[in-house]
């Protein structure tokens, strides 16, 4: 199994960044990875339970359910449906007051492949892949959080 874990600080308020971070109507302005995300079932939010078709850009799909919804410091979800070469896959969110109006923001990804994909091989392409997304969907949330938080 892959373990994906990226960080960054980010000066604004930790309920301002888990804000913006759930918030699909601003998603788009600062997340470079989906192409859609549609929350299922007639839910409005994200919650424990809700199911959440994710696009990427890439192309990639995934199905995934919040397993954790803990404002204002973390949102986690596992897949549910997803790329064939993918067996598991879960992620979480975690927004850390380091100030009143500073938070570390740490994403933290796993992903495990299926065997027929030589996993070692597999999970290393996809540690590759998911670290750079996670790069640069942190710094999409930071610089949009400290340019309207």
């Amino acid at each position: 199994m892959a373990i994906i874990e990226c960080e960054l600080t980010i000066k604004s308020p930790p309920a301002e960044v888990y804000k913006a971070s759930q918030d699909y109507s601003v998603r788009y302005q600062w997340d470079p990875f989906p192409e859609k995300i549609e929350l299922l079932g007639g839910a409005t939010e994200a919650g424990i339970g809700v199911k959440t078709l994710v696009i990427a850009k890439s192309g990639l799909r995934m199905e995934v359910q919040f397993v954790q919804v803990d404002p204002p410091t973390t949102a986690a979800i596992i897949m549910t449906k997803g790329p064939a070469f993918i067996k598991s896959f879960g992620g979480s969110w975690v927004f850390k007051p380091l100030s009143q109006n500073s938070t570390k923001a740490k994403f933290r990804y796993s992903i495990k492949t299926k065997a027929w994909a030589i996993p070692p091989i597999s999970e290393y392409i996809a540690s590759l892949y998911f670290k750079k997304v996670v790069m640069a969907r942190l710094i999409g949330l930071k610089t949009y959080c400290e340019r309207h938080g």
